[in-house]
Order: structure tokens, then sequence, then C-alpha cells
């Protein structure tokens, strides 16, 4: 057999150059994309450099290890896709001065691509040779994607990046960080004898959610509730459940995933069939990995009362740390205005060892974040380079500024916007919870809940969740960086009874980038590593909702074109299959083009009687220099809008409009 292992939709990721062969075997390239980072002293967190992936191993537990106090059973995991290419192309994707004319940043070309393999009807076919019959296995081929159909010049095609990348593609260091977090969590879940280390948290049977050393490697149906099933591969449905939205960076993310924790195990499913890992996924628009405002209208008023609340007013129009901002972006930068991608430049130059402009290359880790109960009334050295031009530490500065913009919706009025907006994402995740920690309630619907499922998302994915946990578990100011983790683990306590820590006889670990969150939940004791898990069902139980969710809204969302479109077709394809409907049809038209034919001549008529009279007026000049014209949402803003910018305010949320703003998405 030609393939060891076939992921579902049969995409696999290879490097341009190398042997068509499949993620799960060595791969290496002749010209492969740099993956270094040696050209900065300091890199932000946001980069997730090998070194910050090391240190994002899950902990073992605490306690007395293999004292059968507690057996991990199941486990949620969500990630962020790895490192990738700038989310937009010029003009709206806007960085500072020459930053599209360089051809180091204005240009971008990705070793990493996509193979795909037509899925065949059968994967043998019958031959007679002499008489005989004889099976032969079908034979398998691939298709290479590479993104060069609009080459203009060996150096430069017409894409959005003008190289072979495409917009958010995911780059070899994004491939090789997701492979860090399939072994992350192998070493953390998965026992296999000799070969785990004793500083891996499943040297502790408390933590082996599978252990190899045992006949069966699937899930458990000697009790109560069903888990799994153990008849299957560990990587086939129930024992894993794998989800992605239809993008290329959360898909090939989760799939490099994947191979990093289930290689072995895919390597060695013989030459039968080819192994398969189903992914479920939708329609991008309708999607529930981020917060939807096209199928939930509600959201984008909750996100626009957070921008036009007194405290986000106070901090964007008084803070002389924002005014200091936006002077040194016009300043030194040569733009006028902020622009909303500007975290997103930053980010992806750093991040790839691209360069940066002289006064942006000061970062060293030396601020932080930015704390949430930062004074109106900035220091006064904040307010001298405000005045003066003597700017420092920039970088940090301007990444501060651009998150707390973001994430301010997502904290405010108690999470309401995200805990709306994930609302859907949430019950899935309690749907496999709830029928392993209170079965009685919520018994399984036929099929077992998984042992592992996992959720390949973005940024605005995890934060909006994290927000949802309560204040103290994520406080706004820390972005999450390319591949972050999160998991939610479920573990069955022995000997649980109503006076114990653990009255339900379940407990719940939440972890994040390695670090546990869990004592950070209201109702978890402190510096305790496990809680009761109907802490966890009581925070989500309230807003873990889809169709029932409340999402009627006064502001206007406009479907996506497609959408629009094929709803106007639909509509018009009804009404005239309806009794009478071509006559309806028709008559519309003639009442139009009557209706229309005479307020013509009405305007005309009055045009030519109006008299025209000319002075001089400076005012009206005047209001129409102080607008902009916003391109994306066809409609004027004014500089004094709170925010960024008089369009970057747009973006993130403009109080001057009910209007959509901002399509978060892009930053992702």
């Amino acid at each position: 057999m030609i393939l060891s292992a076939l992921l579902i939709l049969n995409q696999l990721s290879v490097i341009s150059g190398a042997k068509p062969v499949f993620p799960f075997s060595s791969m290496a390239s002749p010209e492969p994309e740099e993956n270094v980072y040696n050209k900065y002293a300091k890199y932000p967190a946001y980069c997730s450099t090998p070194e910050e992936m090391e240190q994002r191993a899950v902990p073992p537990l605490q306690g007395n290890s293999n004292d059968g106090s507690s057996k991990l059973i199941h486990v949620t995991a969500l990630i962020r896709h790895g490192a990738r290419t700038p989310f937009g192309g010029a003009p709206r994707y806007q960085c500072w001065d020459g930053y599209w004319d360089n051809e180091e940043t204005g240009i971008w070309n990705c070793d990493l691509k996509t193979y795909i393999s037509p899925p065949a009807a059968t994967k043998e076919k019958g031959q007679f040779v002499d008489g005989e019959g004889l099976l032969e296995e079908e034979p398998d081929f691939l298709f290479e994607k590479r993104y060069d159909a609009l080459t203009i010049s060996p150096e430069k095609t017409g894409n959005n990046l003008n190289g072979t990348c495409q917009l958010g593609q995911l780059l070899m260091r994004g491939y090789d960080q997701e492979l860090r977090n399939g072994l992350h969590l192998r070493q953390a879940y998965f026992y296999d004898g000799d070969k785990t280390a004793d500083e891996h948290a499943a040297s502790d049977s408390r933590m082996r959610l599978w252990d190899l050393t045992q006949d069966s490697n699937g899930g458990r149906r000697t009790s109560t509730p069903v888990i799994g099933d153990p008849t299957k591969e560990i990587y086939q449905e129930p024992n894993l459940r794998y989800c992605a939205d239809d993008e290329q960076r959360t898909l090939m993310s989760g799939q490099v995933l994947l191979r990093g924790l289930f290689e072995s195990e895919l390597k060695s499913s013989g030459d039968d069939e080819a192994a398969v890992i189903r992914l479920h996924t939708a329609d991008y628009f309708l999607d529930t990995l981020t917060i939807n405002k096209y199928t939930c209208p509600r959201t984008l008023d909750l996100q626009n009362e957070a921008y036009a609340s007194d405290e986000y007013k106070k901090w964007i129009d008084n803070s002389v740390e924002v005014k200091a901002v936006k002077t040194f972006a016009k300043e030194e930068l040569g733009m006028d205005e902020m622009p909303y991608s500007m975290l997103d430049c930053m980010m992806t130059t750093i991040c790839t060892d691209r360069t940066l402009p002289d006064s942006l290359n000061d970062y060293d880790g030396s601020l932080g974040p930015t704390p949430w109960e930062e004074s109106v009334q900035s220091s006064s050295m904040s307010a001298a380079e405000g005045e003066s031009g003597d700017f420092t530490n920039m970088f940090e500065r301007i990444a501060n500024f651009a998150i707390k913009n973001f994430t301010f919706p997502y904290k405010y009025n108690n999470a309401a916007y995200p805990k709306l907006g994930m609302g859907p994402l949430w019950k899935e995740i309690m749907a496999n919870i709830l029928p392993i920690v209170d079965s009685a309630n919520n018994p399984s619907s036929g099929t077992p809940p998984p042992k592992l499922a996992l959720f390949s998302g973005h940024d605005t994915t995890l934060m909006p969740i994290l927000a949802t946990l309560g204040d103290n578990v994520w406080d706004g100011t820390d972005w999450a960086p390319y591949a972050s983790m999160l998991q939610i683990e479920i573990h069955e306590i022995t000997n649980s009874d109503e006076t114990s820590d653990f009255p339900s006889g379940y407990a719940f670990r939440l972890i994040f980038n390695g670090k546990v969150l869990t004592s950070k939940m209201d109702g978890c004791a402190a510096g305790s590593e496990l809680c009761d898990s109907q802490v966890l069902v009581k925070q989500v139980e309230g807003f873990a909702k889809y169709q029932e969710r409340d999402c009627a809204s006064t502001a206007s969302v406009a479907p996506p074109a497609d959408d629009l479109m094929t709803e106007m077709k639909d509509a018009a394809e009804t009404l005239v299959a309806a009794q009478g409907g071509v006559w309806v049809v028709m008559s519309l038209v003639i009442v139009s083009m009557a209706l229309g034919s005479m307020l013509t001549c009405f305007l005309m008529k009055r045009r030519m009687r109006k008299p025209y009279g000319y002075r001089q007026d400076s005012s009206g000049l005047g209001d129409l220099s102080m607008s902009v014209m916003d391109d994306d949402e066809n409609h004027f803003h004014s500089e004094d809008s709170p925010g960024i910018d008089s369009v970057g305010s747009a973006k993130y949320g403009s109080t001057h409009s009910d209007e959509m703003k901002f399509d978060e998405n892009n930053l992702i």
C-alpha cells in the first residue's frame, strides 16, 4: 500500500521539494523556509519560539502518584493554529511606510504545501490473470496544491502576499509548534512502558488516558459511563473527535498535532487500508468556533455597548499613553492613523525574523502587559514622551494598546459578549462532558463520549472561552500566542462521597499553555489542581446554548454576499413557482417601471426650476476634510470617534453607529 495514513479530505502537509510521503514520515527539503529565531535578542511570547513551546508541557498531577485516588478519563483540548502569514494584503492591510515596497516584508513565499488525494470508491480492484481471480490494490496518486498560478515574474506573483503563500497560511514554524503540541499531549496522556520518561505526566497511573501496554487501547466498556470504544483504534471515533473551522491554518494545525500524538499508531496501522481520521467542520460563515455576528446579531450589540461605555471612553479619550502611541505612529511610522492591522504587522514580522523599522526594533520584554487598572493619567515620563517624541519601548507599548483595545469587550459587563457568542461551542464541549460527570441527567445520545475531543481554532476562540470562566482566569491583557492550547481534563475520583472535596465523584483540571488555572475559578479551593466537576457545570450551564440563545438585535448585520444572493434567488424561484406567481412578478415589474419614470420626471422638472446661488463657506469644506470614507463599510467616520482612528476605530468598535465595525476574524 502506498498510503500509510490518510487524514480526512486527504489534505496532507508536506514541504515543497520533499518526497511526497505523508506527514507521519520524516521530511526534508533542499530549500526549506527559514525556521530559526536568531535575528532578535528576545521574542514576544506571541511567537511561541521552540524554547517557549518546551515550557508548555502538561504538568504532572500533584499528590501521591500511582495511589489510585483518581483516574483521568476524558480530555477536551482547544488549540490556536500555529504561526502564519499576514491575514490581509495591500491596500487594506496597512503597516508602516515601505512595508509593501520592501521585498522582505512585501513578498511571502511558502514551502509548506498541501497534497490532495482523491478518495477511491474502493481500495481494491478485480482482475483476471489466466482465468484466475486476482485482487490488486487500487493505486493512489496525489495533487500538489501550489499558489503560483498568477506568476508575474520569477520573484513575484499576483497573489495578495505577492508570493506563493496564501493569506493566513500556516508556516513551517507553525507546523513545528503544533507537532510539539501533539508530543506534549502524548507524553502527558499516553503510557508506553519504558518509553515513558519519569518526568512525563503519563508516568503517573492517574494520568493515563491511554495505556499502550494493555491489550485494549480504545475506550472503556467495563464501567459507567461508557467512554469511547475499545474495539476501535485509538484515533478513530468515538475515541477521538476532531473539529476545526474550514481554514487552511486551522485544518493543517489540527492534522499536524494529531501526527505528533498518534504517529506510532498510524504508522503501524498496516497495509490493508488507509488510516482515516474523521474531521468535523462547517461553512465558515456559520461556524461556532469564534463569535459569529451573522448567526447571532445580538453579539454585535454587546460589543458596541462595551465600546460605548464610559469606562472605555475614559481610557481611549483621556489616556496620555494612548495619545503617545498615536503620536508615535504619525511621527515615526509615517502613518496618519494607527491601522487595525498594526498588531498583526508587528507580530508576523518579528516572529518570522523579518526586519522591523528601526523605531520599532526595541522589544526587550521589560514592560509586560498593561494592567487593566491603569490610571487614565499616565506617568509624567509618558506625557513628556508624547510631547517631545522621545519614544522608548514602543513595540511593547503599541502591542499592549492594541491588545487592550481589542479584548475590552471580552471582559466588559461580566463577559456578556463572549458568553453569548461562545455559547454554541460551550454546548458542544459540554455535550462530551455532561454524559460523563452527570450521566443520570444527561444520558449519552447513543454514541459514547470521546476520550479526547480536539478543537482547532483561533486566538479569538481561546480568549473569549477563557473570559467566560471568570474574572480571575484570564485578565484580558495576555494575547493567546501561536499554537496556544487549553485543556479541560475530567478525572474520576475513587471513593468520593458528599462530604469529600469532590461530591459529584468527578473533578476537572484546567490548563492553559502548561499552567494550571483551576484554582482561579470561583468555587475552587485556592492552590487546588482538581475541582469538583459541578463547579464547571454551574459556571457554563447558563450560557452553553446554541439555537435556544436570544440573538435578536436591532443592529443590522448583512449576511455574506453569497448567502444574500442565494436567499434572493430562492425567494424569486418560490414566488414564480406559486400559482399566479408569474403574473405577480410581471405586475411588480410594470408598476416599478411606471413609478420610476414618474419619479424621475418629477425630480428632473424640479431640478430645472431650482435657482442656484453661490457663496463662500469654509465650514462645509472643513467638515468634509475632517472625515474619511471607510471603503469596507461605505460610511463616514469622524476623526473624533473613539478608538485608534476614524477608520481604525470603526474596526475596533466605534460608538457612533450601530453597524458592525470590525471583523475580528481578520486578526486571527
